[in-house]
Formats: C-alpha cells, structure tokens, sequence
C-alpha cells in the first residue's frame, strides 16, 4: 500500500465528513443548539437548498469511492485496503462491514440511481437510509483508517473539520 493511496483515503473521507457537518447543520440535525429556524430558512433559500442538496450528494460520492466493495481501479477503498493487509483484525472488520452490507449497499446506490442517474424510483433511495446508519459508517470507515495505520492523520483531519455547532447562520 502506497503514501498517496492512504491520502487519497484520507482526503475523501475529509470531504465527506466536511460534507456530512454543512448538511446535519442546514437540516438542524444533532446540533447542540437546536435552532428550527434554519431548516426552515434554508427551504426558503434556493441557493441555500441547492447547497444542502449538494453537501449530501458530495457526501454520497465520497463515500462511495470508500465504501463500494467492488472490482475496480478504486485503490482507496476500504474493503481492498483492508484485504491488503490481511490480519486477524482486518478480517473482523471485514467480516462487520459484511454484516453491514445492506446499509452499505443503501448508500451507494442512492449515489447509483439518484445522484448518478435519476431512476424512476429515484425518490425511494434518498428514503433508504437512516441518519444513524451514517455514523455507524463513519465509524467503520475510522476502524479501518486506524487498522491501515493512520490513526494520527485521521486525528489531525478530523480536528480541521468545522463542527456545525461552530456555524452560525443569521436568519
């Protein structure tokens, strides 16, 4: 496994992380101050709503270069870098994110047949994932940072990302 293949891991799941703290912040989602005035000032604002349409898609695309478990040219995924180093506890992890798959597939196929291309049952797969099922992925995905042996570039990006209990929005 390469330097830029660990940084490139690194970057996309920044940006999604980035991604996932502007979106949870423009619907009031899991803020320390609740504030449903914003949720309702980003629906009246077009650009505003395109920005959180946008911060959820960038989400899914970044997630899913992590996360899809497939045959491909994808170096920085997961699934691959983890059977890269084929220990006990890349096993485990491997065998959780199995376990998970469902969810998993949930995610990469709104990025599929959503922001991909528009399928005719495109509004069905915004519906098919849970909130809580983002954290659960982050949290594998952080596993995995750390059984790669990026446990401190992953604290050092983690703490450049703002909060959205740092945002501040004037409505």
């Amino acid at each position: 496994m390469d330097k830029k293949t660990t940084e490139r891991l690194l970057k996309n799941y920044y940006n999604a992380r980035k991604s996932w703290e502007g979106w949870c912040y423009l619907n009031n989602i899991h803020v320390k101050k609740n504030n449903s005035s914003i949720r309702k000032y980003v629906d009246q604002n077009e650009l505003l709503y395109h920005c959180r349409y946008l911060l959820l898609k960038d989400l899914h695309i970044e997630l899913y270069k992590i996360i899809k478990d497939k045959n491909s040219t994808s170096r920085d995924n997961i699934f691959k870098l983890l059977r890269s180093i084929n220990n006990k506890e890349a096993v485990e992890l491997i065998n959780e994110l199995n376990d998970f798959k469902s969810e998993l597939d949930s995610l990469t196929n709104t990025r599929d047949k959503f922001y991909a291309h528009l399928d005719q049952d495109y509004e069905d797969f915004l519906k098919s994932f849970e909130i809580e099922n983002y954290y659960k992925t982050f949290e594998y995905i952080e596993s995995a940072i750390m059984l790669l042996g990026k446990e401190k570039e992953l604290k050092e990006i983690l703490k450049k990302i703002p909060s959205r209990d740092e945002f501040e929005l004037k409505t």
